[in-house]
C-alpha cells in the first residue's frame, strides 16, 4: 500500500473519532481543526506510522498539536470545559424529569470539570471520552505511564469531589 493510500485508509478510520476529539475540546470550529489535522497527516504522511494502533495515536498527537497552535493563537483558555460532549449519554423516554435530569447531570460534570487543572481535566477527556488507555493518554500527553496513572488517581478524586459538590438532583424513589 503506497503511503498515499495508507493516509487515506488512516483518515477514513479515524476521522470520525478526531472530529469528536475536537467537537470536545472546541465545538465553534472543529470541522476546521480536522481540516487542518487532515492536512498535516497528508503532508507528513511518508512519516505515518504503518501499524494501525500506532498511525491512530500519530493521528491523534497532530490533532492535539493542531489544537494547541489554535488555542495559542485564539488565547481561549477554557473552551476545553465548555465543548465537553456526553454523546455517549442519551435519554430513553420522553419523560421531561428525564430529560432535566440529564442536562442537570451534564451541567455539573462541565462544571466540575472546568474546575480541574488542564492537565487534569485533558486526561481525564483522553481516557473517559476518547477511550484511550492510561498509557496511550501518556504517550499523548508526552508524560510517564506512571506519572500518568498518578495524575488520573488524583484527578478522578478531585472530580468527585466536585461533583459531590455539586450535589445533583438525586432519582426519586
Amino acid at each position: 500500500m503506497t503511503a498515499e493510500e495508507w493516509a487515506a485508509t488512516v483518515v477514513d478510520a479515524n476521522g470520525p473519532d478526531l472530529l469528536r476529539y475536537f467537537i470536545r475540546r472546541d465545538a465553534t470550529e472543529h470541522h476546521d481543526l480536522l481540516s487542518e489535522t487532515f492536512v498535516v497527516i497528508w503532508r507528513r504522511r511518508e512519516h505515518l506510522p504503518r501499524e494501525a494502533v500506532a498511525a491512530r495515536m500519530w493521528s491523534f498527537g497532530v490533532a492535539r498539536n493542531v489544537l494547541h497552535h489554535h488555542h495559542r493563537r485564539r488565547r481561549k483558555l477554557d473552551v476545553t470545559v465548555e465543548s465537553v460532549s456526553l454523546d455517549s449519554e442519551h435519554v430513553s423516554s420522553n419523560d421531561p424529569a428525564d430529560v432535566t435530569e440529564l442536562v442537570e447531570r451534564r451541567t455539573a460534570i462541565r462544571s466540575a470539570l472546568g474546575n480541574l487543572s488542564e492537565r487534569d481535566r485533558e486526561l481525564i477527556i483522553l481516557v473517559h471520552w476518547d477511550g484511550f488507555s492510561l498509557v496511550d493518554a501518556a504517550a499523548l500527553l508526552k508524560i510517564n505511564p506512571s506519572t500518568a496513572r498518578t495524575r488520573y488517581g488524583r484527578a478522578k478524586e478531585r472530580l468527585a469531589i466536585e461533583l459531590a459538590s455539586h450535589n445533583p438532583i438525586a432519582p426519586s424513589d
